[in-house]
């Protein structure tokens, strides 16, 4: 009896032959890596956002082979062919550089989108319909190893009345006069009127902030280009 090619052997396939890292197309996708850990090793079963979500950010991957089993894994490219991203495959947002924060949070009272602002090109599957997004720079190594110094990373602000549920994440937070990346992990908004900052490099410290000092929250949601370390 033939052996049944599964969905994950054909994307371990695929991964295989884009010669990409599980961490690459999950940071390319906006994705937790460990979704796609679970569903290679069949705990899971991607979803049709997900397989869609691939097909848009890698035309190279075959259609056929990821969803029926077809061979070529991949699609064969003409020998004089390139494959390039376009602008349509693109958007430009407002981007933060680190030498901007401070020009940032003074002028987010009066609101943020002047003329000056830089802007960073992100394609499309990345920024997922997310709207009022940003991309920040990182500041510093207390976020790492997960954020180093100089990464970028997409961020989307999150509504005052929705301060108080977040937890768990890295956030952008402007707070008095600061600016900082920190992960939450004590929000007691709701019960002590206070949030506590946490950095993931145990060197970097932690920052409490009461609620009336914070001006703005924003969630990392993936990180858009990453330094070689």
């Amino acid at each position: 009896m033939k052996d049944v090619v599964t969905i994950q052997d054909r994307l371990k396939q695929v991964f295989d032959a884009l010669g990409i890292t599980i961490y690459q197309i999950a940071k390319e996708l906006g994705e937790n890596p460990s979704k796609f850990y679970n569903i290679l090793n069949g705990r899971a079963k991607p979803s049709y956002d997900t397989i869609m979500s691939l097909l848009a950010c890698y035309p190279q991957i075959s259609a056929d082979y990821l969803i029926r089993g077809t061979l070529p894994v991949l699609n064969s490219l003409e020998a004089n062919a390139k494959v390039m991203v376009t602008d349509e495959d693109t958007l430009e947002i407002p981007f933060v550089p680190v030498r901007f924060y401070a020009t940032f949070v003074e002028s987010y009272a009066d609101g943020y989108g002047s003329s000056e602002t830089e802007l960073f090109r992100v394609r499309k599957p990345v920024l997922k319909g997310h709207k009022q997004a940003v991309v920040l720079e990182i500041s510093g190594n207390s976020m790492s190893p997960q954020l180093a110094h100089g990464a970028k990373v997409l961020a989307v602000p999150i509504n005052e009345s929705d301060w108080e549920y977040q937890s768990g994440g890295v956030y952008a937070v402007m707070y008095r006069d600061y600016f900082v990346v920190k992960r939450i992990r004590d929000n007691e908004l709701i019960t002590r009127k206070y949030l506590t900052l946490h950095s993931d490099n145990p060197n970097g410290g932690n920052v409490t902030v009461s609620l009336q000092d914070i001006r703005g929250m924003w969630k990392i949601v993936t990180i858009v280009e990453a330094p070689v370390e």
